[in-house]
């Protein structure tokens, strides 16, 4: 079985001896942030770290030569709902960019990124820092949520399936935070940190109809008749974001916590460690990883280099 360490208890030297392509160091990276009444602040820090323990026995089991090298976790993130521990998003860039660049130097290549976060800068300035890596120094950060999340909003038909789990349901525009799924991701991960009012809590939506939905929706409407489609969806998004935090009092969560389930939260924890296996087996093949997060063609909103 493949061995697993804490990066805080090796020495220098002891670091230094380890297989170059054959270790994998893992982070979680994560902020504090308000998820409705019932879920504490660390929702986001746990889940990811249930989907990296999840992920690390799976990809051992199928690579029973690799070693594990787990970091600790960083509470930081940028674009968190308002109430919340907000950090510039250029935080989040040079965090992962140092990390990454402290193991290059050192000649090791991969080091795996677990996120449970969808802000849009936030999301944009991992991917950059993935890019500038691989770029620069053929460094390999596997950031899998950047993808995984996409694919929550975009309703992926496969994953819709794997889940049984529809639109409003699957952690999606109308389910993105603190509703079902996260209500679920807890109930099955850490269930003694629910408070008992997720019983009680009826859906929340958003309001497309408000000011950022209707503007950006008709830019972004424009942009895909002229052949935009990216940008296009990626205007309509924003906007639909906006519509929920530019609001004088926005809800502290979206969605429908009451129908959450362990089992809901077992099927997504179970999909989600599956993606980070397959992302890292594809680094590990030598393919780039690169991602396209929700926003990506908006990046120059984002001021990381």
């Amino acid at each position: 079985m493949a061995e697993r360490l804490v990066f805080m208890d090796l020495t220098g030297p002891e670091i230094d001896a380890l297989d170059r392509e054959k270790t994998v160091f893992v982070l979680t990276l994560s902020p504090l942030e308000v998820h409705g009444p019932h879920l504490p602040m660390g929702t986001d820090v746990w889940v990811a770290e249930e989907v990296r323990d999840r992920a690390l026995t799976k990809a051992a089991r199928r690579n029973p030569d690799l070693g594990f090298v787990v970091l600790p976790s960083f509470c930081v993130g940028s674009d968190t709902i308002p109430g919340s521990v907000e950090v510039d998003s250029r935080a989040v860039n040079l965090l992962l960019r140092g990390i990454a660049g402290f193991l290059a130097r050192r000649g090791f290549r991969y080091l795996l990124v677990v996120d449970n976060h969808g802000g849009p800068r936030h999301q944009i300035a991992t991917a950059k820092a993935v890019r500038r890596l691989y770029r620069e120094r053929g460094f390999h950060i596997v950031a899998p949520f950047l993808s995984f999340y996409r694919r929550m909003v975009e309703l992926d038909p496969d994953l819709l399936s794997r889940l049984g789990a529809g639109p409003g349901a699957c952690g999606d525009a109308q389910d993105c935070h603190a509703g079902l799924n996260e209500t679920s991701l807890m109930l099955r991960a850490h269930p003694e940190k629910v408070r008992a009012s997720w019983k009680e809590l009826a859906r929340v939506s958003i309001n497309p109809r408000r000011w950022p939905g209707i503007l950006l929706g008709f830019v972004g409407r424009l942009a895909r008749e002229l052949g935009g489609e990216e940008v296009g969806k990626d205007l309509s998004y924003i906007g639909l974001m906006l519509c929920w935090v530019t609001e004088s009092r926005p809800s502290n969560y979206i969605g429908e916590p009451r129908a959450a389930s362990p089992e809901a939260g077992e099927r997504m924890l179970d999909a989600f460690s599956d993606e980070v296996v397959a992302r890292l087996e594809a680094a590990l093949r030598g393919e780039p990883p690169y991602h396209t997060p929700l926003g990506w063609t908006l990046r120059l909103l984002e001021p990381s280099r």
